[in-house]
């Protein structure tokens, strides 16, 4: 059978994407494929507030960049 596939995209605002990679986290346990989508900014924040390796331990899931017109 074929893995079942989420599409997970926060709210680009704080607090509302480390919730979202929970839920996706838990959606992928139970036998979900992940693509979690985050604008180009956010994307970017998260690297430097967990670490730029932090999302290898979710080697399993894809992540996507979106624009979003903020400057770096």
């Amino acid at each position: 059978m074929e893995k079942l596939h989420a599409v997970c995209i926060p709210y680009p605002a704080q607090g509302h994407i480390n919730p979202m990679l929970k839920l996706a986290k838990l959606l992928h346990v139970r036998g979900f494929h992940i693509t979690f989508v985050n604008t180009e900014y956010n994307h970017k924040r998260l690297l430097k507030s967990r670490g730029s390796d932090s999302l290898n331990s979710v080697p399993s899931f894809q992540f996507e960049t979106i624009p979003d017109g903020l400057s770096d």
